[in-house]
């Protein structure tokens, strides 16, 4: 399954040239998923489930919500939405006989299924890696407690939030990791954002100057994205 987000969905992590914005947006979108909120009401006719919302959520056509609460349970769990008006999306329910649904129901952008390792071991910096079990296990470190750039770098394995083995790129080829930019300006000035990921792997395109002018970058177990 592939997870898309971006900076205009409603509840998404502001991405600006602040300690820690990075590390919540990516955080957000791989782990904990965002903008959780009510379900009004959740109905399935014909094998398509509507789901209406009190105020504004945050989903669009192709992105994929996590629902919960739900009876019948085959409304439960990730699902691609297939269209949307301002309160309310539709996704697929196949074999899920027509009616409401009852229970508290609960949906967010669901993220992308990846684990958080040492969680609050070091402020502003996180380590994750893919959590299926095909993975290989490496692990992505980001250090944001920068404001502009933050520092990355790769490890076959982690023992804690600053210590590794197998580290790429090693501190010959880069001294600290690579640079992954956030913002031209050192401020809280928003940066529009893209995240496209899937199990194993994502791409990330930020807009550190403004405007339409990305800058990609891509980080995963292999490059499975499809």
């Amino acid at each position: 399954m592939i997870f898309t987000f971006d900076s205009s969905q409603v509840g998404a992590p502001v991405l600006s040239g602040s300690a820690g914005a990075l590390r919540a947006v990516i955080k957000a979108c791989l782990v904990d998923g965002f903008g959780a909120g009510p379900v009004a009401t959740l109905t399935v006719s014909g094998g398509i489930a509507t789901a209406t919302y009190a105020g504004a959520h945050p989903f669009k056509v192709g992105y994929v919500a996590q629902f919960a609460g739900a009876t019948p349970a085959g409304l439960n769990g990730n699902k691609v939405i297939l269209s949307v008006t301002g309160t309310s999306v539709t996704f697929a329910a196949p074999g899920v006989p027509d009616g409401a649904a009852t229970g508290t129901i609960t949906s967010k952008a669901a993220p992308a299924g990846w684990q958080e390792l040492f969680a609050g071991a070091l402020t502003n910096v996180i380590a994750l890696k893919p959590s299926v079990v095909e993975a290989t296990g490496c692990v992505l470190r980001v250090d944001d407690t920068g404001a502009i750039n933050a520092r990355v770098r790769a490890y076959e394995a982690m023992s804690d939030i600053s210590t590794g083995v197998g580290m790429t790129p090693l501190e010959s080829q880069a001294a600290g990791g690579l640079w992954w930019p956030k913002s031209a300006t050192a401020n809280a000035t928003a940066r529009a954002w893209i995240l496209v990921a899937d199990a194993r792997g994502f791409y990330l395109a930020v807009a550190p100057a403004g405007g339409d002018r990305y800058t990609l970058l891509f980080a995963g177990d292999i490059a499975s994205l499809k």
